[in-house]
């Protein structure tokens, strides 16, 4: 901790600051997307309760209700209903998941490249300040959007833009840390993500609500993406790249290309890093799942309750402690029980999350928000567990690229998967029951899948322990 200098901390603070932003820009159409969709026009349609519709008390417990309405001729039959976008359907989707995930996939990869095949001469915090200001533009952009495809184009631009922030603000942070602070300033740089999702919800939400100078959903987007703007300039002018000598990719680029990637082949194509990678699909399409229908499905079921605080501290101190101790136990399980024990808490505290997450489609709020604050805790132990993992069975000079090959895979897969929530919702006609299969039911696939990646390492240590006690 002692390199924690005031520079240092400074410099993180600014990298923090922008994923946070990065990440409500990422999330901010999951909580705004039925304004949006109805006054953009896209998506499906449904039955929905007139709230200014007056009855007496014993009208209300007789009339009809209009969620069971499936067609427009018999909503409008009620006069208590009416029929309008809903914000869900597989055009809300695809604008979640694959404009997103496609764009940034592709961009992370080819920004990683880049940033390590100019080393000397592109400036990283510079690539970082463009990527902020890409992301922040795009979703004011957002904000006066008129049509469909312009939320597509700048969905891809803000994906696009936040693809810079993980790959370079990670080299950057492991050469301004050293190793006994580095896993603190990982920790907190992570924190990006819960905090701009539980934002997502306060923005989407609240200013909504407020209807800041008569902008509606609008307002959300142009005062989500105003932070990043300085943040942006902050970035290029105030923090330097500190530019030091690696002398691991100096050793890399001189060694043979043919070793290389046979190396390569060798660690990436391991049975435990295929098992990995096969329930990282699992696990990370049921992430996305919840990420993408929370408030639509509150708005679906429970449309009177107001879930904006109640889902920003779920995702932030959830969240947040749960990425801390998902590392903190298994660094002192490993030291007992060796590697594949951070696989077994894995494999358990993914389980652990399974029945926390059917409890949160079950029960009613806040009780749901109860559950969902004990899931983040657990199901979110995973992310820092994993990555330990596939840093500490691949050989050292493939490292950064089997990590590079295994996000890319990882959000293909599982970034655009949850758009099957849309076909499953009309096969069973039930919301609830769509999501029960895609995201507690992933989880639990997930969890005995990363519990049988632990196999061949378990049987590999068992060898190595072996041969150790024949040679001694």
């Amino acid at each position: 901790m002692g390199d924690m200098t005031v520079s240092k901390l400074y410099f993180l603070s600014l990298m923090t600051l922008s994923y946070i932003v990065g990440e409500l820009t990422h999330f901010l159409i999951n909580t705004t997307s039925r304004e949006v969709a109805r006054e953009l026009e896209f998506g499906e349609k449904s039955c929905f309760v007139n709230g200014s519709f007056v009855t007496d008390e014993e009208e209300d417990k007789e009339r009809f209700d209009c969620s069971e309405s499936k067609n427009e001729t018999h909503c409008g039959s009620e006069k208590h209903c009416y029929w309008e976008y809903s914000g869900l359907g597989i055009q809300y989707q695809v604008l979640a998941g694959p404009s997103f995930i496609l764009v940034f996939i592709f961009s992370a990869v080819f920004l990683a490249i880049l940033s390590d095949w100019l080393y000397d001469k592109l400036s990283r915090t510079l690539m970082l300040s463009v990527g902020t200001a890409t992301f922040s533009t795009a979703c004011l952009l957002m904000g006066l959007a008129g049509q469909y495809w312009q939320l597509v184009i700048l969905r891809m631009m803000i994906a696009a833009g936040l693809s810079v922030c993980r790959p370079v603000s990670g080299g950057l942070i492991a050469e301004l840390f050293s190793a006994s602070s580095r896993g603190v300033a990982n920790g907190i740089f992570s924190w990006g993500v819960y905090y701009g999702y539980g934002l997502a919800f306060v923005f989407g939400i609240y200013i909504t609500r407020a209807d800041v100078l008569g902008y509606g959903w609008r307002a959300p987007y142009v005062l989500a993406a105003l932070p990043g703007l300085v943040l942006a300039v902050l970035l290029a002018t105030t923090v330097k790249d500190p530019r030091q000598k690696d002398t691991e990719a100096t050793a890399k680029a001189s060694s043979d290309g043919r070793a290389y990637f046979r190396t390569l082949a060798r660690s990436f194509l391991s049975p435990s890093m295929l098992i990995l990678l096969l329930a990282a699909f699992f696990r990370h399409t049921a992430g996305y799942c919840w990420a993408y229908n929370t408030r639509l499905f509150f708005q679906t079921y429970y449309p009177d309750f107001d879930i904006g605080l109640w889902t920003f501290c779920a995702s932030v101190f959830g969240g947040s402690f749960g990425v801390f101790a998902g590392g903190f136990f298994s660094d002192r399980l490993v030291q007992v029980l060796g590697l594949p024990s951070r696989l077994w808490l894995l494999s358990a505290c993914t389980l652990l999350a399974a029945p926390l997450a059917v409890g949160t489609l079950y029960f009613p709020p806040p009780g749901a928000f109860g559950c969902l604050i004990v899931y983040y805790f657990f199901a979110e132990t995973w992310f820092a567990v994993l990555f330990t993992v596939i840093v500490e069975i691949v050989d050292p000079e493939v490292r950064s690229t089997c990590i590079a090959i295994f996000l890319f895979l990882m959000n293909l897969v599982g970034g655009n998967l949850p758009v099957i929530v849309a076909p499953l919702r009309s096969y069973f006609n039930d919301y609830r029951s769509a999501l029960y299969l895609v995201w507690p039911g992933f989880l639990t696939i997930s969890a005995f899948i990363f519990l049988l990646s632990s196999l061949p390492l378990w049987i590999r240590e068992k060898k190595i322990n072996k041969q150790y006690s024949v040679n001694k």
